[in-house]
């Protein structure tokens, strides 16, 4: 009697990692260079990170690279002989990274090395004093399985012309 293996999901909800701050800004400013008109980050609010988090099932998020402007077949030849100029020509590579960062209330990004320890604040109406208790230390993180070219990639018009 041949036995199967049951097959599990290659997704396990424990992706990504942190990723050191310089290695970070090495890559962030690498893109920056080969795109230097092009947007450099996107925020999105807790409320639809948690929305698509606690879908069930949800294992994560995966961020998708994403353009509003559809390409006539001129404008996708002049891709074809752009890419082909920088990738065989000009030796210019390398694979495209996100680097992911909490956010504060005021926009800013949560690094290592810039956790704000909130001063003691008197409670409303009295000598009494809420101490805020340090946060741990910030991490940033990076994608850690890109698509295509890793397991559990999917097939759907997010991945397919």
């Amino acid at each position: 009697m041949e036995t199967q293996e049951k097959r599990t999901s290659p997704i396990t909800g424990r992706e990504g990692a942190p990723i050191d701050i310089n290695l970070a800004a090495e890559w962030t400013r690498n893109h920056r260079h080969r795109n230097p008109k092009d947007t450099i980050s996107q925020f999105f609010g807790r409320e639809i990170l948690n929305q698509i988090l606690n879908q069930q099932d949800c294992m994560g998020i995966r961020i998708y690279y994403a353009n509003d402007q559809k390409l006539n077949g001129w404008q996708k030849f002049w891709v074809a002989v752009s890419n082909f100029l920088l990738h065989v020509l000009a030796n210019v590579r390398g694979q495209q990274h996100f680097i992911i960062t909490g956010v504060t209330a005021d926009g800013e990004d949560q690094l290592p090395g810039n956790n704000k320890v909130a001063e003691a604040t008197p409670l409303a109406g009295t000598q009494t004093f809420q101490l805020m208790k340090a946060e741990k230390q910030n991490i940033v993180g990076e994608q850690a399985v890109p698509c295509p070219g890793t397991a559990g990639c999917p097939q759907n018009v997010l991945t397919k012309d």
